[in-house]
Parts: C-alpha cells; sequence; structure tokens
C-alpha cells in the first residue's frame, strides 16, 4: 500500500484517480482548492507533508477558453498559477518525502501540449509549460534520488466539467451548434469515442501498482487517445 497524494480530486479525472487508487488499497490523500487546498501554496495550506508520501499525482487543472484579442491578464495568470505553477509548487514541497521513499511523481498533462486547441492560448501554454516541466523533473530526480517522474497525455475526457465548459466555449465562440460542436469532436477521435476518465484512472493506479511498472517510464509523457 502507498500513500498517496491527489491533486483536483473533486472531480473529473481527480476524483477518478482517488476512487480508484482506494479500491486498490491505496492510502489517498486529496488536495483539492474547493476544500481549501491551494496547489500554489501547499506550505501555506498545509504547513508540511505528510511524514510519507510514496506518490504525488498533480492533477489540478483549469481552462479559460477565448481568442486572443479577448484574453485578459487574469485569465492567463490563473491558468498558469493553476496548471504549470501548481505541478512545481507541489513537488518542490513534497520533495523531501519523496526522496526518502524514492517515490513517484505523475503530471497529467494534456493533448493539448502535442496539439493546441483553438481559443485556448492560456490552456496550451501552461500544458506546454507542464509537459517540459516533466521532462525535466524527470532528469533532475530520476537518477539522483530514484523518483520516477512521468506525464500522462489524455484527450478529451467524458462528462467532466472542464470538458462540458470546452463544449459551451466552443459554441460560443466558434458560433457552431452544439450538436455540430459534439459530433466534430467525435469525428476527430481515432476510437471514436471520448475517454472515460474511470478507464484512464485504472490505467494510472496499474502503473503505479509497483516500481517496476513505472520506474522506465521517467522522462515519458503517455498519449492516452488521440
Amino acid at each position: 500500500m502507498s500513500k498517496i497524494i491527489v491533486t483536483g480530486s473533486s472531480s473529473g479525472l481527480g476524483k477518478a484517480l482517488v476512487t480508484q487508487l482506494s479500491m486498490a488499497q491505496h492510502d489517498v490523500i486529496s488536495f483539492d482548492l474547493k476544500a481549501g487546498c491551494d496547489v500554489r501554496d501547499p506550505q501555506g495550506t498545509w504547513g508540511n507533508p505528510p511524514e510519507e508520501v510514496d506518490v504525488l499525482i498533480n492533477c489540478a487543472g483549469i481552462n479559460i477558453t477565448n481568442w486572443l484579442e479577448n484574453v485578459t491578464d487574469k485569465d492567463w495568470d490563473d491558468t498558469m498559477e493553476i496548471n504549470a505553477k501548481g505541478i512545481f509548487k507541489m513537488t518542490q514541497w513534497a520533495l523531501p518525502r519523496l526522496k526518502a521513499s524514492k517515490g513517484a511523481v505523475v503530471n497529467i498533462v494534456s493533448n493539448a501540449s502535442h496539439m493546441p486547441m483553438t481559443t485556448s492560448l492560456a490552456y496550451n501554454a501552461s500544458k506546454g509549460a507542464a509537459h517540459i516541466m516533466t521532462l525535466q523533473l524527470a532528469r533532475e530526480l530520476s537518477r539522483a534520488h530514484g523518483i520516477t517522474v512521468f506525464g500522462v497525455s489524455p484527450n478529451k475526457l467524458r462528462g467532466t466539467g472542464m470538458s462540458k465548459d470546452i463544449e459551451m466555449q466552443v459554441v460560443k465562440h466558434r458560433g457552431w451548434t452544439p450538436e455540430f460542436a459534439a459530433q466534430y469532436q467525435l469525428n476527430a477521435l481515432l476510437a471514436g469515442a471520448e475517454t472515460e476518465p474511470s478507464v484512464l484512472a485504472e490505467f494510472i493506479a496499474f502503473l503505479l501498482s509497483s516500481k517496476e511498472r513505472h520506474i522506465f517510464l521517467s522522462g515519458c509523457i503517455i498519449p492516452y487517445g488521440a
């Protein structure tokens, strides 16, 4: 049994991860803004990290969509703060415990870091940052401290709050009907279906079930759905 911190755990993929990891008998700690936990300031939220941390899953994320000329400073700052700075601050905060356990860091990136989405400048940039941070952290932490660092880049997740918001924003900014927007997105997915958060969470839980299953993923970003 591992002690695992999951950020962004109140909904979507984060909630599914908590469910799957708990079913696998791990001791899961939820770290979510809705519960007063701020990934931008974990020290201020909790003080020191728990005495034992085996895995940190950086799943917290937001998306504010708009055309370039309408993106505000606050839109940009909020998105970068949660999606990129949150990874930096959470990993730095948990690092002493992760060094002791020779644990793992899993960053939930996005396929937007490989293939930018229209009207999502801040989100794309923040996920691009998450992508390169994952590669950099792997190079700093894997050989020197035995910490596995890898990322997972999901395609559109079915039924999450972020996905629903993206759908609404696409209709608003592109002038499409909801039906056309939904079909357009499905046509772009090779599997012909959106990714089920529970299925992706089960996959991640499998990878974390033993060090042998994830040690060679350090420095990798796994695309999930295309």
